[in-house]
């Protein structure tokens, strides 16, 4: 019975999976555990200090919670308090997306160099398995799969805080569990994050692209070659603008050229390279609901931009080269 590519390619994604669980899998996890748990003991706190129900004393009167929510001023606007809060809970998973950037750094600079340092690349290489299968296994982790384990560990965490949140309210008399239920903003905001992956793919193909073929080449220090040639790039090229007096010039080389290889994968990098995608977002209205929708489509409207992928085919490109630096590599 012949094995097809497709079901190589699961088995090669499994293996990088149990050989990185720990960062993989472990580093989402615990991070949006001990997010959950800070946040738990904080409320605990600001909870035990309020005394639960006094909210502010006003004219020697103490006012709880809920009678200041459902005042004039604030009853009004409840729905729209509580639709804010629905469609931008995510935000508070920022961490995790601040972590998503270094963990599939770090995952593509060892990627293919530790199959050469402990020497088991005899052995994947004795196996019926090309190459460019294995790279490829290891680019789908780097912008599918890890993008994926930590879009869904920070939706978990997402509707943990939100949980705490409600029973917080709940506590102070303000009771808007059944109204986040309804509203829904509360099941787009996940969907949104994962719509984001393939866009946050492409744009992180130069970065992973230049990492994996570092990995593939350095026969040691890969750190240091990974960040050392293009910040050695960066120096140069400051030092032809200070001689030629063509910044701008060389300001497009450090933007398009350095940062893209270095800080591709990094959610939002989009946001970095085409900064014109900003005023977009600064002049919509102050409505939350209309922001959010603003920053997902404008994330996707950015692929309609020559440098999304113009740094894809140059990502492609470094893919190829660590996929034939890994055939011409010899182990002694």
């Amino acid at each position: 019975m012949s094995i097809t590519p497709v079901n190589k390619m699961k088995w090669l994604i499994r293996r990088e999976l149990w050989e990185h669980k720990g960062m993989l899998l472990w580093t989402p996890a615990i991070i949006g555990i001990v997010m959950t748990a800070l946040a738990a003991l904080m409320t605990a706190g600001a909870v035990a200090k309020l005394k639960m129900r006094t909210a502010l004393i006003i004219n020697g009167e103490e006012m709880s919670w809920s009678a200041i929510f459902n005042t004039r001023t604030l009853s009004p606007r409840r729905t729209e308090i509580i639709d804010t809060i629905a469609n931008n809970y995510t935000y508070v998973a920022a961490p995790l997306f601040v972590a998503l950037g270094f963990l599939v750094f770090f995952y593509c600079l060892s990627a293919l160099y530790d199959d050469r340092r402990d020497r088991s690349l005899l052995f994947w290489k004795s196996l019926p398995v090309s190459d460019t299968q294995t790279v490829l296994s290891k680019l789908a982790i780097a912008i599918v799969v890890t993008p994926l384990i930590v879009v869904a560990a920070a939706c978990l965490t997402s509707l943990a805080l939100i949980l705490i949140l409600s029973g917080v309210l709940a506590l102070n008399g303000i009771y808007v569990f059944t109204e986040l239920l309804a509203t829904p903003g509360l099941y787009l905001g996940p969907l949104r994050l994962f719509g984001l992956i393939p866009v946050y793919a492409l744009w992180a193909l130069p970065t992973v692209g230049w990492l994996l073929m570092v990995s593939s080449w350095a026969r040691s220090k890969v750190l240091f070659w990974a960040l050392g040639v293009p910040l050695l790039l960066l120096v140069l090229t400051v030092w032809v603008g200070k001689l030629s007096m063509t910044e701008a010039d060389i300001g497009w080389i450090q933007m398009n050229v350095i940062a893209r290889a270095l800080l591709g994968t990094i959610p939002g990098s989009w946001y970095l390279f085409e900064p014109g995608l900003l005023p977009h977002i600064n002049t919509m209205g102050p409505g939350s609901q209309m922001t959010r929708i603003d920053i997902f489509a404008n994330s996707w409207s950015s692929l309609a931009m020559p440098a999304a992928w113009l740094g894809a085919a140059a990502g492609a490109a470094m893919l190829y080269a660590a996929i034939r630096l890994r055939s011409w590599r010899e182990e002694g």
